[in-house]
């Protein structure tokens, strides 16, 4: 859960849950739950108002500390206090947290696997205890077509529309109804939903939760896009940032005689958001989703733009829990694709470790390949070998 220490960037299912999907590990699940719980627990432990909402110490706290987050008001300094506010996506990442401990204590109750002073039987309870609350309180803060923060000095609802109060939305608590409301939103956000990963992050999900997967891939290119010629610019910008250094934060910038916007850096370099392109690449580009341990979703969806007939687009290898994918994706028609999957399978020397294998090193590898043709943004769920 290290991408980054602020609450409302480590929403649990980007991280832990995942990983847990793709292999089945509960071994490593149960190394990794008290750790989780600990951390979830801190917060309702030690950052919850007199009336049990969720709040941020200061905005620093928040990692909403710079110009293009105003939802908290004129701040002089990232220090100033903000326990006054209660924001939503605060208690839509605990929903969210809650609900995935609640579904990992089941599974090692079920298991029957153990930990000292952990009963994972009385954890499911407490975590589902918990989603519910949170849940019903992030529900609560859905006013006027629009999920708002709540100011508890003023008692007043934020008059604010900021692109991470899309949060119940990303994390599964917001209704089909409130999802439905915030379509128009999404499909033309403001410039700079781009500008900050846990802004495009929480966009493009939205977006892919809300059944919009052509929305989800055009923002994902716009961001992919922008970051990789930043990246790999041959000559220092304006802020002397290197070349081949992620950067935190963009700016919006005018381009050409119609003016259209592009994005440009700002100087600050690194932070921890670097795999944030792959990660919108493989999952709302190529459409890979992990459902279970030996299950995967694919269901590609190219930006327009890349739709030219007959172009050809692999990614590989990608490690995806014990297997080796190799993905191909052929454009066949403005609506229509061709996806060919290889997938190598880690198999067990005769000392039990595991070991990888190609197919012209060793007769026994586990390999099994499909190909198929479908409309963009349908589905097909395989069982990897």
């Amino acid at each position: 859960w290290a991408m980054e220490h602020e609450f409302q960037r480590n929403f649990p299912r980007k991280d832990g849950d995942p990983i847990f999907r793709k292999t089945g590990d509960l071994h490593w699940l149960r190394r990794l739950y008290p750790h989780i719980a600990a951390y979830l627990r801190w917060w309702l432990d030690n950052r919850r108002d007199a009336e049990g909402w969720l709040v941020w110490s200061c905005v620093w706290e928040s990692g909403q500390d710079f110009d293009i987050c105003r939802r908290f008001g004129p701040q002089p300094t990232s220090g100033t206090t903000i326990e006054h506010i209660r924001p939503v996506d605060l208690q839509a990442s605990m929903a969210q947290g809650a609900e995935i401990l609640m579904r990992w204590a089941t599974l090692l109750a079920r298991e029957g696997l153990t930990l000292p002073e952990i009963e994972f039987s009385a954890e499911t309870e407490w975590w589902r205890n918990t989603a519910d609350e949170f849940s019903a309180k992030t529900r609560m803060m859905w006013q006027d077509g629009w999920f708002r923060d709540y100011n508890s000095l003023s008692q007043a609802w934020s008059s604010q529309q900021d692109t991470m109060h899309l949060a119940p939305i990303f994390c599964g608590t917001a209704s089909w109804e409130q999802r439905e409301q915030l379509r128009s939103y999404i499909s033309q956000p403001p410039e700079e939903a781009l500008c900050w990963p846990p802004l495009a992050m929480t966009l493009i999900g939205s977006a892919s939760t809300t059944q919009m997967p052509l929305e989800a891939a055009e923002l994902a290119y716009r961001f992919i896009d922008a970051s990789y010629r930043s990246i790999d610019r041959r000559e220092l910008d304006e802020h002397g940032g290197l070349s081949g250094m992620t950067r935190e934060y963009r700016r919006t910038v005018t381009t050409g005689k119609e003016g259209a916007s592009d994005y440009a850096n700002t100087g600050i370099e690194g932070y921890g958001w670097g795999a944030l392109s792959v990660y919108l690449l493989m999952r709302y580009v190529l459409g890979l989703y992990e459902e279970e341990a030996g299950t995967i979703k694919i269901a590609p969806v190219l930006p327009l733009e890349l739709r030219k007939a007959d172009t050809t687009y692999s990614a590989g290898p990608v490690a995806w829990g014990r297997y080796t994918l190799h993905v191909t994706c052929t454009v066949k028609y403005s609506d229509r694709y061709t996806m060919h999957m290889r997938c190598t399978r880690l198999i067990q020397s005769s000392s039990g470790a595991e070991i990888f294998q190609e197919t012209e090193i060793n007769l026994n590898t586990v390999e099994q390949q499909w190909e198929w043709e479908g409309f963009w943004g349908e589905e097909r769920i395989l069982q990897l070998p």
